[in-house]
């Protein structure tokens, strides 16, 4: 399969910071996002769908789209920089994220980006997705990683493949030392067998975040992924990302 060289550029002292992709038909528009929580009413708009232990998630509607973007949380021990090198450990991907087959990773042109090529589940539900991934801080010293995947990367896949995906994680310090406050925002429109849409989707998507959620804390715990990269490392988003939903609508919008 041939991949493309670059998806994302990060804004150098000189030049423009967008998040664009060459392969992605779609562009980005301008809009605030909220780090840690979404406004409230927006927040009184979600429905719970998940909770155990640590881990609760949510589904929150999105306007103009077919699919609810899903939000998981939890704190989790450890640091930063081991959540970082514990999602972008691709070989690992298998052993921890739910419904994850197999996942490779290619670097970019731009520092701490690359492209990631995941197959997701087995039989009738399996899919694949081509997705470009980012990781920026913020200057109050949280992180933001991003992931971006439609389905016209993949042209070489014979399957089906996951039509647009849009995931955002936000780390940032938790409320006791050495633990860490873990967001993930995602929302993918995966093709469901027989015509079926957000009504089998979507409790499959939250019961999935919740295994991975709950996986990735007892990996973290058990200390398995601790030399990931240094936060002053990673480059600065020095520009609001659009949302998750938007992004995701628009991406629909497009292939219409």
């Amino acid at each position: 399969m041939k991949m493309p060289t670059s998806f994302l550029s990060v804004r150098g002292p000189s030049g423009p910071h967008p998040a664009r992709s060459a392969g992605f038909r779609t562009l980005f528009a301008v809009a605030a996002f909220a780090l840690l929580a979404p406004p409230a009413a927006a927040a009184a708009e979600c429905e719970p769908r998940e909770a155990e232990g640590p881990v609760t998630v949510e589904s929150c509607p999105i306007e103009n789209a077919n699919y609810p973007l899903v939000r998981a949380e939890m704190t989790v021990p450890g640091t930063m920089s081991a959540v970082i090198a514990l999602l972008d450990d691709a070989a690992a991907c298998p052993e921890w994220q739910a419904m994850c087959t197999e996942e490779t990773a290619g670097p970019l042109d731009a520092p701490f980006q690359t492209l990631r090529q995941r197959v997701s589940g087995k039989g009738m539900s399996r899919r694949i997705s081509m997705n470009s991934a980012a990781w920026w801080r913020t200057a109050d010293g949280h992180v933001v990683g991003d992931m971006i995947g439609a389905d016209d990367q993949t042209p070489a896949f014979k399957g089906k493949r996951v039509l647009c995906m849009r995931t955002r994680w936000f780390l940032s310090p938790g409320d006791e030392e050495g633990t860490i406050h873990v967001v993930q925002k995602s929302v993918s429109d995966p093709q469901p067998p027989f015509g079926l849409g957000a009504g089998v989707v979507t409790p499959r998507t939250a019961k999935t975040l919740l295994e991975t959620f709950t996986n990735m804390s007892a990996r973290l715990a058990g200390g398995q992924h601790r030399a990931g990269p240094a936060i002053e490392s990673l480059p600065l988003l020095e520009h609001e990302l659009p949302g998750v939903g938007e992004e995701f609508a628009h991406c629909q919008a497009a292939r219409k």
